[in-house]
């Protein structure tokens, strides 16, 4: 499914291929498609062999060897470079300043300031939109028609902005979609920090929730702005990975409990 928010990515991405550039940066929130359009860049260049890298030294290294014995194009995707440490970076970099004919190599980043400018310099950067809720509940009914009229009104799909939130409420089971409408009792916020926190971050069953689908479920269900402003906050250290996830649930809480 091509959303209406990746359109204008593609088009570009599409220009990209008629001159068959090699190395492309695709920045973009989580969840909004950024590997998913690398995979139709391989496409439109009619290469088969398509690698998902993580953004850790050996990996990179292990692929970028690997490729050195290769005739046949090959699309190396390096996800989420910002996530990862200087030294990844450093290691990729060689390649783009003497790239190989055959290897093409996309970076996706969620935070373009998390990668170094040497990276930058050295790639045509495309810029991927958030999906639009349209888009989010297109893609639902087009992956699971049942699953998604099962859930389209439920609070849970209703915090979805992301492709990979819509994925996350999909494969929730009964309870767990449940589990984001009671937590308008954890919104009065009468228990203490470490109560709230472990409730807000795991399901009755024990099992990790959503952070972001938990957060915004409490600002949908508080309609307070300060709230609002405290999770949009959040949210956004999270996706930014500047802070550990359990620090960014705890500042959130203490915020909403104690700051307004």
């Amino acid at each position: 499914m091509i959303a209406d928010s990746q359109k204008e990515s593609l088009a570009e991405l599409n220009l990209l291929a008629q001159s068959k550039r090699q190395s492309i940066l695709i920045e973009g929130p989580s969840g909004s498609g950024k590997t998913y359009l690398s995979k139709q860049y391989a496409n439109m260049l009619s290469i088969d062999d398509c690698s998902i890298v993580p953004p850790k030294v050996s990996d990179i290294r292990e692929a970028l060897d690997a490729s050195l014995s290769l005739d046949n194009p090959l699309m190396l995707v390096i996800e989420n470079l910002d996530l990862g440490t200087p030294a990844a970076s450093y290691t990729l970099l060689k390649s783009l300043e003497e790239p190989l004919p055959n290897v093409y190599i996309i970076i996706t980043c969620r935070n373009i300031q998390g990668v170094p400018d040497t990276i930058i310099s050295r790639s045509a950067v495309v810029t991927l939109s958030p999906p639009t809720l349209n888009d989010i509940d297109s893609y639902g009914k087009e992956k699971n028609t049942v699953k998604f009229n099962a859930v389209s009104s439920r609070l849970a799909w209703h915090c979805a902005r992301s492709f990979s939130d819509a994925d996350s409420v999909l494969e929730m089971n009964p309870d767990e979609i449940e589990y984001y409408e009671s937590l308008a009792e954890v919104c009065k916020f009468k228990e203490s920090v470490s109560t709230i926190v472990w409730k807000l971050g795991h399901y009755p069953s024990g099992k990790e929730s959503n952070l972001e689908l938990a957060i915004r479920s409490v600002i949908e269900l508080m309609h307070n702005n300060f709230v609002t402003r405290c999770g949009v906050d959040c949210i956004r250290d999270l996706n930014r990975n500047r802070i550990a996830q359990h620090a960014v649930l705890a500042k959130f809480v203490f915020n909403a409990k104690y700051c307004e």
